[in-house]
C-alpha cells in the first residue's frame, strides 16, 4: 500500500480506501522526517524518556471521569503498600497528561509522605518538574528539573531548557529546545500544546522558518482550543515577521489580542507595538500608551519585569524622568530576587547621574529638580560624586533664591555625609544660606556642628566672618566686633564699618572705609572702577557726616577728578564740594546713604559672588 494524499491510500490491487491516518498523525510523521533530515537534529540518538504518558490520553470527558473514578479507586483500596505506590503512581500520571497538573502535584506530594526516597527517582522529578513548569513555578521547576539524577537523559535536556525558556531567556534556551524537541510529539495533548509551542518559538529565535512552520502545522491540526489557538497564533506571528511579512503579523497578533488566552494576548501586544515601532508606525509616544494599559493586563511574573523595564525605558527616552524612574523603582521592588534587577538599579543610577552630574536637571524648572531629586535621593552615590552631586544642587537652587531647599540638602550632607575638612566647607556654605535667608540662628548652628580642628587659614577667617554677621543679624554688634579683634582684611573692615555705619559711630566707620579703599587697590588720581567709586563715596559721606572738613578736602582733592568720570559724580559734588553758604544739606545726603549702603554691607558682598558664578566656588 502506498500512500497518495492525506487521508487517502492505495491499495497493492489498485483501489482506492480511506486511510485511518489522521491529520494530526500525518502532520507529525511529516515533522519526524523533518526532524530527522535537520542537521540539529542529527547528533540527538535514540531518545532517552523518563515518563511514558500515551496510554493515559483520553479523547473525552466521560472516559476521563471513568479512568478517575477507577484510579481513585485502586488508591483507597489498595490491599498493601506496593498495589497503594502502584495505584498512586498511575493516578499522578493520569492526571498530568491530562492537564490537571495541580493535581497530579498533591498525589506526588503524597507519595512522597509515605516514601521520602520517592523524591529521588527519575520519573518524580521530571513530573513534578514538568506540572510546576506547566503552572509557571519556574522556581520550583528548576528545583526539580536540575537534579543530578535526571542528567543522562534527552527529556530532562528538554524540560531544563523549557525552564530557562520560561525564566525569559529563550534565546539562551532556543538550541536545546530545537535540538530536543521531538521529545514532545507522543505528548498528550495538554502538555504538547504548550511545549511544542515553545520549540516553535525557539525555531522562530533560531531563524528556522521550515522546523517553526512544521511545529505549527502540526498543532494547527490537532483541534486547538480558542486559548491554544491564541497561543500557536502569537508564534505564527513571530514567524510571519521573522519571514518579512509584517502585516501578516501584526493581523496575527492582534487577533490573539482578541483571543481568550491572557498571557498570549499580553505578549502579542507587546510584539505588535515593538513591530510598529521598529517601523517608525508608532511614536515613542504610542508606545509607552499602549504598555500603560498592559501593565493591568498580566502581572507577576518576568513578563511583568521586562514591560516595566521597557516602559521605564521609553520615559526616560522622553525625558519624562519622573515616570522613567518611578517605573524602574517598581521593577526593582516587585522582583528583588529577578537576576537583572540589579542591571534595572544601575540603569537608574545612570539615570540620576545624567541628571545632577552631567546637568540633565538643567531643562527641568528648579522645583522640579529638587522634587525628584527628593523623591529618589536614594540613588545618590555615595562619596566624592554625591557630594558633587548636591553641590551642583544647592548651588542652582542659592541661584533661583530657592534658600530653604537648598539649606535641607546642606543639612543632610554635614549630618550624614562629610566629615573633616568637607563638613566644616560645606558647613560655612550653609551658614552663608541661612544668613541670605535672614535665619541667623541656624547660621550659628551650622558653624557650631561643623566646626573642626586644623582648617586652612583661610577657611578660619570666612567662617569667623560669617558667625561676626550672623551676631550682627540677631542684633548683637558687640559680639560681632569681639570676633573681628584679630581679623584684618577688606571683608572684616567691610564688616566692622557696617556696624559703625549703623550706629552712627562716623569715626570708626571712616576708619573701617578708609582701610577698605585701599584694599581695593584705589591709587590717587588715577581712574577708578564703580566698586572702587563706591567706596570712596562711602568713605566721604562718613567723612562728612563725622564732619571732618580736612578728610573731605584731602578726599576732593586726591579722587575728585576720578569720581568726575563716574556715575556717582553727582553725588560725590554734592557730597565733597562745599556749598555757597558754608552749610551741608544732610537731608540731601539720605537718598545717597541708601544708595550706597548696598555697597557697604557685607552680605551684599556675597550676593553679588553667588549671582557672579556658584554658592560652591565662594569655599
Amino acid at each position: 500500500m502506498r500512500p497518495l494524499r492525506q487521508g487517502i491510500e492505495v491499495t497493492s490491487t489498485g483501489t482506492l480506501q480511506i486511510s485511518s491516518v489522521s491529520a494530526e498523525e500525518k502532520a507529525n510523521v511529516d515533522l519526524q522526517q523533518q526532524l530527522a533530515s535537520s542537521a540539529g537534529m542529527g547528533g540527538l540518538g535514540p531518545v532517552t524518556r523518563v515518563l511514558d504518558l500515551e496510554k493515559w490520553k483520553r479523547p473525552d470527558l466521560l472516559s476521563f471521569t471513568e479512568t478517575k473514578q477507577a484510579l481513585q479507586y485502586e488508591a483507597a483500596f489498595a490491599k498493601n503498600d506496593r498495589a497503594k505506590k502502584l495505584s498512586h503512581r498511575n493516578l499522578a500520571q493520569f492526571f498530568f497528561a491530562n492537564g490537571f497538573e495541580a493535581e497530579s502535584l498533591a498525589v506526588l506530594q503524597e507519595m512522597v509522605r509515605n516514601e521520602p526516597e520517592y523524591a529521588q527517582e527519575p520519573e518524580y522529578l521530571v513530573m513534578h518538574g514538568a506540572a510546576s513548569w506547566l503552572m509557571g513555578r519556574m522556581a520550583d521547576a528548576r528545583a526539580d528539573l536540575y537534579h543530578t539524577n535526571l542528567d543522562p537523559y534527552d527529556e530532562a535536556t528538554f524540560w531544563r531548557a523549557a525552564v530557562v525558556a520560561g525564566e525569559g531567556k529563550l534565546a539562551d534556551a532556543a538550541y536545546e529546545l530545537r535540538k530536543t524537541g521531538a521529545i514532545t510529539q507522543p505528548y498528550p495533548k495538554s502538555i504538547k500544546m504548550p511545549t511544542a509551542t515553545l520549540v516553535a518559538a525557539a525555531a522562530v529565535e533560531l531563524g528556522d522558518v521550515r522546523q517553526a512552520t512544521q511545529y505549527l502545522e502540526v498543532l494547527s491540526v490537532d483541534n486547538p482550543t480558542q486559548a491554544q489557538l491564541d497561543q500557536i497564533k502569537y508564534v505564527s506571528g513571530k514567524l510571519k515577521e521573522l519571514s518579512g511579512d509584517f502585516d501578516g503579523a501584526i493581523a496575527d497578533w492582534e487577533a490573539v489580542m482578541d483571543g481568550r488566552h491572557r498571557p498570549s494576548r499580553a505578549k502579542a501586544a507587546v510584539a505588535r507595538t515593538e513591530l510598529l515601532l521598529k517601523r517608525d508606525l508608532f511614536t515613542v509616544a504610542d508606545a509607552i500608551e499602549e504598555y500603560e494599559k498592559l501593565r493591568f493586563v498580566w502581572r507577576g511574573d518576568n513578563f511583568e519585569f521586562f514591560l516595566l523595564r521597557r516602559l521605564g525605558s521609553l520615559y526616560l527616552d522622553q525625558k519624562l524622568y519622573r515616570n522613567g524612574l518611578r517605573t524602574l523603582r517598581q521593577a526593582a521592588t516587585y522582583f528583588p530576587k529577578h537576576e537583572e534587577s540589579n542591571q534595572v538599579t544601575k540603569q537608574m543610577s545612570d539615570a540620576f547621574n545624567l541628571l545632577y552630574l552631567e546637568d540633565g536637571a538643567d531643562i527641568l524648572p528648579p522645583v522640579t529638580a529638587i522634587a525628584l531629586y527628593d523623591e529618589f535621593r536614594e540613588l545618590t552615590p555615595p562619596g566624592a560624586l554625591g557630594d558633587e552631586m548636591i553641590r551642583r544642587l544647592a548651588d542652582r537652587l542659592v541661584g533661583v533664591d530657592l534658600l530653604d531647599r537648598a539649606a535641607d540638602l546642606l543639612e543632610q550632607q554635614v549630618d550624614f555625609r562629610l566629615k573633616g575638612g568637607d563638613k566644616a566647607r560645606v558647613g560655612a556654605r550653609l551658614a552663608l544660606i541661612y544668613l541670605l535667608d535672614r535665619k541667623y540662628d541656624k547660621s550659628i548652628s551650622s558653624l557650631n556642628k561643623t566646626q573642626v580642628p586644623a582648617l586652612p587659614d583661610a577657611l578660619v577667617t570666612e567662617r569667623v566672618l560669617l558667625r561676626a554677621q550672623a551676631h550682627i543679624g540677631l542684633e548683637q554688634p558687640d559680639i560681632a566686633l569681639e570676633l573681628l579683634t584679630q581679623q584684618i582684611g577688606k571683608d572684616a573692615e567691610l564688616i566692622r564699618a557696617g556696624v559703625f555705619w549703623r550706629a552712627g559711630d562716623w569715626k570708626n566707620a571712616s576708619k573701617s572705609l578708609n582701610k577698605v579703599v585701599r584694599e581695593l587697590g584705589v591709587k590717587p588720581r588715577k581712574p577708578v572702577d564703580d566698586t572702587q567709586a563706591a567706596a570712596v563715596l562711602s568713605l566721604a559721606i562718613a567723612h562728612t557726616l563725622d564732619g571732618n572738613e580736612v578728610a573731605i578736602t584731602r578726599i576732593l582733592d586726591t579722587y575728585g577728578a576720578a569720581m568726575a568720570q563716574t556715575t556717582y559724580a553727582d553725588a560725590f559734588r554734592l557730597i565733597a564740594e562745599p556749598p555757597e553758604t558754608g552749610l551741608v544739606n544732610f537731608r540731601g545726603l539720605d537718598p545717597i546713604v541708601k544708595k550706597v549702603v548696598d555697597f557697604q554691607g557685607f552680605m551684599e558682598i556675597y550676593r553679588q559672588r553667588i549671582a557672579d558664578g556658584q554658592l560652591s566656588s565662594l569655599y
